[in-house]
């Protein structure tokens, strides 16, 4: 994944069609948003296990819904690029695409 964009407290990463949203919350904690073909896959990655994914390679992380009201996960800023990698193998390993639940991102509210 390379650094697509930065603003102030936030950075945009990119592979593909896999994007990520990461922003500094200023507390040593990160909020992280997994965007594919502009599709919120954060619900689909829980309902794949994620979340125990990351508890097998120690890596605390919560659910949350800090930006816009959209789920995404909070992590310890130190652990960022841990994840970033880990995001991007889990989703290559299962394969995953958007689920039919999954909310759509507009262009400008990604950015904002």
């Amino acid at each position: 994944m390379f650094e697509e964009k930065q603003h102030q407290n936030i950075k945009w990463f990119l592979s593909g069609d896999l994007k990520l949203r990461q922003q500094d919350f200023g507390d040593g904690r990160m909020g992280i948003w997994v965007s594919i073909h502009e599709f919120n896959v954060c619900f689909t990655m829980i309902m794949y296990d994620f979340i125990e994914w990351c508890r097998e390679l120690d890596i605390d992380l919560e659910v949350n819904m800090k930006w816009n009201n959209y789920r995404g996960f909070v992590i310890e800023s130190k652990d960022q690029a841990l994840v970033r990698s880990e995001i991007k193998r889990f989703i290559d390993v299962n394969n995953l695409n958007p689920g039919e639940d999954d909310e759509k991102f507009s262009k400008d509210e990604w950015y904002s």
